[in-house]
């Protein structure tokens, strides 16, 4: 039976798809709707930007009118004419301009979503990882403690062991077999959410494979400059500033043409107009010019105390992980040092009747809550680490 098991076992993964974290994180971005949304938003306010500052349409208009002269015979009067109003120099292109970096700057503070996104998978495939390795070694825990206790059993049956003493190691099993059960279901709940997430198909014939997590270090180096998307949206904004300057800086941006046909009843009149605005009788311009100054003057002390939260922020993680890194590698080394020395030598001391069957799950049950330290430490890790990341706006820093 042991047999067929396993190769029941051999059929069922031959035919499932190993996938790698660049597998999850392709599979998201092939079909990530947050990055569509982006596109989409995106080509919204180009279309917006050329509607608003799109030149006004030609203006016709006319009037009629029935006249009695009062030597003549009365008769119809009419006028038709055309109106347009005519921007000077690069105006409409200053006014695109200035809308186009501003929906650029805000491009890419959307593009943090999808960066946060990206590094929140990544944080996922790590915890999945981390539950399915605690699942399977504690599941060969559990197998090890299985045949311990039919040994019991047949010792019990010989009258080598108390009734007490095998309902002890009888509740324990029940207890440990919960435990693993409960285990089994969050390794899959992690694995289950992250597919969704992933936009991953058919779970049950794909496997993780788990071997390319992000190393635990004590000191994270980062490869480029931090918090790039948000230095170039604010330079990008500053620009719009200084673009709008020089829009409102012209004595005169625009003039209106007209051009009207008059017909009377003994004349013909043909007339042609310009409309020029006299801005120096309006504060417009100079208001337009004060606000762009000010507007500047905010952006950049926003700016400033934007970085000096993020850079606390950053540096404050880069301390927490540094903490958690030698926690961890601690934990890690008492771990192994009790399950390669301690561990074997009371379960040989509980066999060969030297120690209480107490004494040994006491132990058990300390080896089981130090890994459960351990594994709470390192999925903490896993989540400051890619918290640090979105906060310092990189991509990629395995």
């Amino acid at each position: 039976m042991k047999y067929i098991i396993l190769f029941m076992l051999l059929i069922h993964f031959s035919d499932a798809d190993t996938l790698t974290l660049k597998h999850v994180l392709k599979a998201a971005n092939d079909n990530n709707r947050l990055i569509k949304a982006k596109d989409y938003e995106s080509l919204f306010l180009e279309a917006k930007n050329q509607a608003d500052t799109a030149m006004d349409p030609l203006e016709l208009y006319g009037t009629g009118t029935r006249a009695y002269p009062k030597f003549d015979a009365s008769g119809n009067e009419y006028s038709v004419g055309l109106s347009k109003q005519l921007p000077l120099g690069d105006s409409k292109k200053e006014e695109q301009m200035i809308n186009r970096l501003n929906n650029e700057a805000y491009l890419l503070e959307e593009e943090k979503k999808i960066l946060n996104f990206e590094n929140g998978l990544k944080s996922l495939y790590h915890q999945h990882c981390l539950d399915h390795k605690n699942y399977k070694s504690f599941r060969q825990n559990f197998e090890e403690f299985v045949k311990l206790y039919k040994k019991k059993q047949k010792a019990y049956q010989y009258q080598e062991i108390s009734k007490t003493e095998l309902m002890q190691l009888e509740i324990e099993k029940n207890r440990l077999y919960a435990q693993l059960e409960e285990l089994k279901a969050s390794q899959m709940i992690s694995k289950q959410k992250l597919f969704i997430l992933g936009n991953i198909r058919d779970i049950d014939k794909n496997v993780l494979v788990c071997n390319d997590m992000y190393p635990i270090r004590e000191n994270v180096e980062l490869k480029e400059n931090a918090f790039t998307l948000s230095q170039e949206a604010y330079e990008k904004r500053i620009k719009s500033t200084q673009v709008a300057l020089k829009r409102h800086s012209r004595a005169l941006d625009s003039i209106e043409l007209s051009a009207q046909y008059d017909q009377e009843i003994d004349i013909d009149r043909y007339t042609v107009g310009v409309s020029v605005p006299l801005t120096f009788t309006s504060k417009r311009s100079e208001q337009e010019r004060v606000a762009a100054l000010h507007k500047n003057s905010a952006l950049s002390f926003q700016y400033e105390q934007d970085m000096l939260e993020k850079r606390s922020i950053f540096m404050e993680l880069k301390r927490t992980l540094k903490s958690k890194a030698l926690m961890i590698r601690s934990l890690q080394s008492n771990l192994d040092n009790y399950n390669k020395q301690l561990l074997p030598l009371i379960k040989k001391g509980y066999e060969l009747g030297e120690s209480s069957v107490i004494e040994y799950l006491l132990n058990r049950q300390n080896y089981y809550q130090i890994n459960q330290e351990l594994l709470a430490l390192q999925k903490n890790y896993y989540q400051t680490l890619f918290t640090l990341y979105t906060i310092s706006e990189m991509k990629d820093n395995k």
